[in-house]
């Protein structure tokens, strides 16, 4: 792959996007590259696809967080049976740190 097909990338998948042509100072050498043709007709059709898929709605199950954070390995590891009570000790340990932190503040002097 050559400099120019680097430099040329983001304007080829920019013309695929919007399925207009190249800028002119780069379109001479997309126009000659068929590596260059290869990626924008690939990115052309990538982009069609993942367009007529934003219709298409799918939600994720509530629990989807806690499944794959517990089925992890090592620090990053949470039991499942821990997700209520983690996350209101964090809730209330934020709000305590911020009461403490505001009290703190230095009071802005009268004049």
């Amino acid at each position: 792959m050559s400099v120019i097909c680097e430099v040329a990338a983001p304007f080829v998948a920019n013309s695929a996007v919007e399925e207009a042509e190249v800028i002119w100072p780069l379109r001479n050498h997309t126009d000659s590259c068929l590596r260059c043709q290869a990626r924008q007709a690939a990115m052309v059709k990538t982009s069609r696809q993942l367009k007529s898929m934003a219709a298409e709605t799918n939600t994720a199950p509530k629990d989807l967080e806690w499944r794959v954070m517990s089925s992890l390995e090592g620090d990053l590891a949470v039991s499942r049976s821990w997700a209520r009570p983690v996350t209101l000790t964090a809730a209330a340990v934020s709000m305590i740190a911020a009461i403490v932190i505001w009290r703190l503040r230095p009071k802005a002097e009268a004049r």
